[in-house]
């Protein structure tokens, strides 16, 4: 097999990309759904960290069921 004669040929091909900076009107959307997200976190969060609890918490029922033993009832 012979080889190739230019191996540069592959590389002169390619397309290059330069990153630019962007203006404020550019990234307007990018920051609101930045906030958006952080929002919707944040409520997903609370929500979950104030629902009520499906199963009884067993400590506290276990402590109520000594001290209503221990008062007689």
């Amino acid at each position: 097999m012979p080889a190739k004669s230019d191996p540069r040929n592959d590389i002169a091909d390619s397309e290059y990309f330069y990153r630019r900076s962007l203006s404020v009107r550019e990234l307007v959307p990018a920051i609101g759904i930045a906030v958006a997200t952080g929002l919707v976190a944040f409520y997903l969060t609370q929500t979950l960290m104030q629902r009520t609890p499906l199963e009884p918490d067993l400590v506290a029922s276990r402590r109520r069921a000594r001290a209503a033993r221990a008062q007689g009832g």
